[in-house]
């Protein structure tokens, strides 16, 4: 096998699926001073969180966003902030699309529940027995197999001059028996099951186990399962392909900072994988919101699952369940997940499942997750979801850091 070609490729699946999410876990934690008023102490929460989005969308340099607010499974507020396109003056809006990126992964986690309960698929599968004759393709090459895939990277995890060798490493695939669950809870490298690693580029790996079980392809398995019964009429996949022109048409431009201190454009190329590569409005994605409160896209039970912090081999709890991030702050449940494409665009979603609420951010910069260093689990860390908290679910005490049970 080409290594060269080989690195390149993996360059390249990592950056589609969201794996440089883990730099986080280096970029400082950005402190939060300002002071925030909770719910206790304003007449109208929704005008007060959207003046401190619009002086939070300013510092972080977010060129446009769009917000849902969900209370009782019900849309209570949703707009737009700034402009969709800089270039043509489009602004934002609750109808707006965006790259999701990593908000993928709850997606994806469905569709793998789901086929746990038609009996097709087992969390304790383990993955070279399920992608035994799995093709692998990258751009114009294809590896045959697990075997090969998992030779491959191993050579380019101890390269030590290709980058992204650490996202690779100790990804025991030629010993281990890693399980589908490892992948599903970020905790393959090293002994599976016991420590989690935020990964995207293995976290990936399990479109193929979805689309291996199935005989479908992923994006089939979320148009059939998700999109189409909900109606989620603004999303890529789509229902067809009148849809998916339009939205694309209607996507949200993305934008860095450029040396000037003005904001550029930008892109960040990306495929459907399990990991990311979905597009959708805050409005979509509350219609999933709801449907997942309602057990309608997954059983009770499986939610359950899914909102249930992950416990490692030696019993400690974990910050992440089954494709969500889960944590505790003062006794109270928050279940979210984040999305990073550095440089492009940003996401966030907020549950406060004893509160019945949630929050909904799509922004077209990096600017809602990059300096918070989420993918080491802490939500608490952005100042979005203090202010949603504070205003609207009433939780204050915000110098913890939000502990994990």
């Amino acid at each position: 096998m080409n290594n060269k070609y080989f690195k390149n490729q993996c360059t390249f699946w990592m950056i589609q699926a969201g794996a440089l999410a883990v730099l986080f876990f280096f970029s400082a934690c950005v402190p939060q001073t300002d002071k925030i008023p909770n719910r206790s102490s304003v007449q109208d929460p929704i005008q007060a969180f959207s003046q401190q989005i619009e002086g939070l969308q300013k510092k972080y340099n977010i060129p446009g966003m769009s917000i849902a607010i969900l209370e009782g499974q019900k849309v209570i507020f949703a707009d737009g902030f700034g402009l969709a396109d800089i270039e043509h003056e489009i602004s934002a809006t609750a109808n707006t699309p965006y790259n999701i990126a990593s908000l993928t992964k709850p997606f994806a986690a469905a569709i793998l529940l789901k086929l746990v309960e038609h009996g097709k698929l087992d969390l304790h599968d383990e993955m070279a027995v399920l992608l035994k004759d799995t093709q692998f393709r990258y751009d114009k090459r294809t590896i045959d197999g697990y075997g090969n895939a998992c030779k491959e990277i191993m050579t380019a995890s101890r390269d030590t001059n290709f980058e992204y060798a650490f996202l690779l490493k100790d990804y025991r695939c030629d010993t281990a028996r890693i399980h589908v669950r490892h992948h599903l809870t970020h905790t393959a490298q090293g002994e599976p099951g016991a420590a989690y690693r935020y990964n995207g580029f293995l976290f990936g790996f399990l479109s193929l186990v979805a689309e291996a079980v199935s005989n479908k392809s992923f994006a089939d398995l979320l148009v059939d399962n998700i999109i189409r019964p909900l109606g989620m009429t603004r999303t890529v996949p789509s229902i067809n392909d009148s849809i998916r022109r339009e939205v694309m048409a209607d996507r949200a431009k993305y934008y860095k900072m450029g040396f000037g201190g003005d904001f550029v454009p930008s892109s960040y190329p990306v495929k459907l994988s399990s990991s990311a590569g979905m597009i959708s409005t805050v409005l979509d994605l509350a219609k999933f919101d709801v449907a997942m409160d309602r057990n309608l896209v997954v059983t009770q039970e499986s939610k359950a699952a899914m909102f249930t912090p992950t416990i490692s081999n030696s019993g400690r709890p974990l910050p992440y369940g089954l494709g969500w991030f889960v944590q505790y702050h003062n006794d109270v449940k928050l279940v979210w997940h984040y999305g990073h494409a550095p440089k492009a665009y940003s996401s966030l979603i907020l549950k406060v499942p004893a509160k019945a609420l949630t929050l909904i951010l799509l922004a077209n910069s990096d600017g809602l997750s990059g300096p918070f260093r989420l993918g080491a689990g802490n939500v608490l860390r952005s100042p979005f979801a203090v202010a949603f908290l504070s205003l609207f679910a009433d939780l204050n005490d915000f110098q913890e850091k939000g502990e994990i049970k």
